[in-house]
């Protein structure tokens, strides 16, 4: 089957095919406020690619709220129950929407599959979704922890399942690390804690998103006179590696900075490095120990002094990096490898995320009505 894989973001949409394991044409378009020139651009490079002759499509959804915890194929009452979610993830959702719609314009015919972030975290037990608030807040406004990434840790569960022994991944912490940051407590593959929590802005500390912080703060922020608008802004925009270096919130700017002798940007890459490691020594409660630790995303894959950082913040756990294999990439074709030394009590490794693969699988079985 020949899938039309759309992974909208906050101002971008990517685009691909994907044909078996292969991710074809991949491709980025503006996510324009016009739906004609959205239209346009779809349409144009569906043509040149001759993705229209796909059999189905399939859309990253990041939010799915309390009531989707699975793909579904989308309908007019499935895009309404997505705006209703808006407000849990505003910098996406709006995205997410004017992708669905544009596709269901250009290709009316093509059946298109709602691909959930939230879902893989469908598993997380209640001592780990369930704030210490009042319980109403969690029965009449659905405030839990649902976790994010799903799409890119459902592969990598996958993933291992190919590369690594049970016994090893049993217990594995993954971290996605990219302009978007979270980690993951995996367990005979499936999740059972992770960092972020109702919304995406929870956790690590992200490219110009601030992560976990005192939730005191924003009261006291408000108090002084700061509207609620700015505050959010501020913490979605203005934080993370851009409020810390005044760099900006890419991660190599911000490592070049550093290498440069810049004190700020050194001290970005410090704050990350250690909210990374805490957050591998936390997960590792929910999974009795650790015994794998995985390395994805932008910065996962292609940051080597920022995980050998964090690898030495996690010695005391048994991990022990090789600096050779570390720092050495393959030349062809994944970027897969254990990056570990033989005597570590922990396999680690860099695995490349493909959201691509989880999306296509996800419209296959819907369309064949094959359970999840």
């Amino acid at each position: 089957m020949k899938v039309l894989v759309a992974n909208p973001g906050s101002s971008t949409l990517k685009l691909s095919i994907r044909d078996g394991e292969r991710s074809l044409f991949p491709h980025t378009v503006e996510l324009h406020d016009d739906p004609d020139l959205l239209d346009r651009a779809l349409a144009v490079w569906l043509e040149s690619k001759d993705g229209h002759h796909a059999d189905g499509c399939g859309v990253r959804v990041v939010h799915g709220g309390p009531s989707f915890h699975a793909p579904v194929r989308v309908t007019n009452q499935v895009v309404e129950a997505l705006r209703s979610l808006s407000d849990l993830a505003p910098l996406h959702m709006e995205g997410t929407l004017r992708t669905i719609a544009s596709i269901r314009r250009v290709l009316p015919n093509l059946p298109v599959v709602a691909s959930f972030d939230t879902a893989f975290h469908g598993s997380i037990p209640p001592e780990s979704f369930r704030y210490a608030v009042p319980d109403r807040w969690l029965r009449e406004l659905g405030v839990r922890k649902y976790g994010f990434h799903g799409l890119s840790y459902a592969y990598l569960s996958h993933r291992l399942k190919e590369l690594v022994p049970a016994g090893v991944r049993d217990r594995t912490v993954a971290l996605h690390l990219g302009n978007g940051a979270s980690a993951c407590a995996i367990k005979d593959g499936k999740s059972v804690n992770t960092t972020m929590g109702m919304t995406p802005m929870d956790g690590l500390v992200m490219g110009s998103r601030s992560g976990s912080i005192d939730p005191g703060i924003l009261f006291y922020l408000n108090r002084i006179g700061i509207p609620i608008p700015a505050i959010e802004s501020d913490l979605n925009h203005r934080s993370g590696l851009l409020g810390l270096s005044g760099v900006g919130s890419d991660y190599r700017a911000v490592e070049a900075a550093a290498k440069e002798g810049n004190q700020d940007a050194r001290m970005a890459i410090l704050i990350a490095v250690r909210r990374a490691a805490e957050a591998v020594a936390s997960l590792s409660v929910s999974l009795g120990g650790l015994s794998c630790l995985v390395f994805s995303g932008g910065i996962g894959e292609h940051a080597p002094a920022f995980r050998e950082e964090v690898c030495r913040s996690l010695e005391f756990l048994g991990v022990r990096l090789d600096p050779e294999r570390n720092r050495t990439a393959p030349h062809t074709g994944t970027p897969d490898r254990p990056i570990s030394r033989k005597d570590s009590q922990v396999s680690v490794w860099v695995l490349e995320s493909q959201e691509d693969w989880t999306i296509s699988e996800d419209v296959r079985n819907v369309l064949s009505g094959t359970p999840p």
